[in-house]
């Protein structure tokens, strides 16, 4: 029998807590082919942009929603032709959308980790400007297609008080 010490331990888990409330008005963002969903302060506007390599052209799907004090919440998405994607190569492409995202950016790589999302491999980053944090993302490579969910903003959504960066990182999930 469960006595109330446990209780009090495993009734949030129960109950979903573990999984932040999500600030009044934000939607579900979830397109067709983009095989995710995100939660997001506001209907995002989506654009498909054509970027060209070295060694080929590439399509990318962009979705940036305005946020509060200035933010921008983004997801987007670019799929890789199969034959650019070893095994050796998936710490290469996930260096690169850091170091793009950086320069897109005008800031610099603060700090920069490696993650997982339901076994894939993924890097967290931290870009800032002037000392300043301007920009937290997360990268993840499934499979031949790399996602990359950022705030771009001010150092002031960034502060330890506001949710809303967290929260929009968090819901990332792909879909089954």
């Amino acid at each position: 029998m469960m006595g109330p010490v446990c209780w009090s331990l495993t009734l949030p888990l129960l109950l979903g807590a573990a999984q932040e409330e999500l600030p009044a008005g934000w939607v579900k963002h979830a397109p067709a082919n983009g095989r995710y969903s995100a939660m997001m302060p506001t209907k995002p506007t989506e654009t498909k942009k054509k970027i060209t390599t070295a060694t080929a052209q590439l399509d990318a799907v962009v979705a940036v929603a305005e946020g509060r004090l200035e933010s921008y919440f983004v997801v987007s998405y670019t799929d890789y032709p199969l034959k650019e994607l070893k095994a050796d190569s998936i710490d290469k492409r996930l260096d690169q959308g850091a170091k793009a995202a950086a320069e897109n950016a005008r800031g610099k790589i603060r700090s920069e980790k490696p993650i997982k999302l339901d076994g894939h491999p993924g890097r967290e980053v931290v870009i800032e400007k002037d000392g300043e944090v301007i920009a937290k993302m997360r990268l993840y490579l499934v499979e031949r297609r790399l996602y990359q969910v950022m705030v771009l903003g001010s150092a002031t959504i960034f502060a330890a008080k506001e949710k809303d960066v967290g929260v929009f990182l968090d819901s990332f999930r792909l879909n089954k």
